[in-house]
């Protein structure tokens, strides 16, 4: 059986999510069990399989999905229709029925609500993303489409590679300040991502009341989320998705 991760911050409210976890697939070795990663090299049946079992056990059809092409980078598309978004990273819509998705394995998925003008958003927030503030222009582009204020907006942040496990070289970690560093050998550095994220929400104005936050590591958790840091190019992927309900 599945055991996907739910956030309390979204409990009774008008919309549907999740972040899955590797538990309650049919893939086997390094994939096993529910991965759900669409182009990793598992086999397409066990793919398909793995996602009938995930979105059926939330009674979603798969013909109502949206799938960007994650490119880690900082492209935020709004879409009110299902398919595949081409070199995107974050989606926001307002359809009731459509849900947005993304993949991850190491990188930290967001869950984004505005209660007020019932909007969502989801993000694939990796270094790269989070170097180019994809949650600010994600948050920015909910205002211009939608007037969204950052005190009216529910952001869950699920589970990614933890600082004590994400080593970086110089080149990445001059993208970031030195409070989320933390000094590992020559040119090397330890990179908290989840925290300069947890830094971009705050500093757009998002209350710290308003932010969840998931501090599994997915490195250190081999039994519960795939990571790519572990596995390699042989890693599965979870998928995170949300969704409005009509209200």
């Amino acid at each position: 059986m599945i055991s996907p991760t739910l956030f309390p911050l979204f409990e009774k409210l008008p919309l549907l999510h999740a972040n899955s976890t590797r538990v309650g697939g049919v893939s086997s070795g390094n994939y096993s069990s529910l991965n759900l990663g669409i182009k990793t090299n598992d086999s397409p049946q066990n793919i398909q399989q793995n996602c009938s079992l995930f979105f059926d056990h939330f009674k979603i059809s798969q013909e109502n999905l949206v799938f960007p092409r994650q490119v880690h980078a900082d492209h935020v598309e709004v879409v009110d229709k299902p398919g595949i978004i081409k070199d995107c990273d974050a989606l926001i819509t307002s359809t009731p029925g459509l849900v947005i998705t993304i993949q991850t394995a190491d990188c930290f998925p967001l869950f984004i609500y505005d209660q007020q003008n019932h909007v969502c958003a989801i993000v694939h927030s990796g270094w790269r993303g989070t170097a180019k503030n994809i949650v600010q222009k994600t948050l920015a582009k909910m205002y211009t489409f939608y007037k969204t204020k950052p005190g009216d907006v529910l952001v869950a942040i699920g589970a990614g590679i933890q600082q004590k496990n994400y080593q970086v070289d110089k080149a990445t970690a001059d993208n970031f300040d030195s409070a989320f560093l933390l000094a590992d050998g020559k040119s090397h550095f330890k990179l908290s991502v989840q925290d300069v994220i947890i830094s971009q929400l705050r500093e757009y104005g998002v209350p710290s009341k308003n932010i969840e936050v998931d501090r599994t590591c997915t490195f250190e958790a081999k039994e519960k989320y795939f990571s790519y840091r572990r596995d390699g190019v042989e890693s599965g992927r979870m998928m995170g998705f949300i969704g409005l309900l009509a209200r």
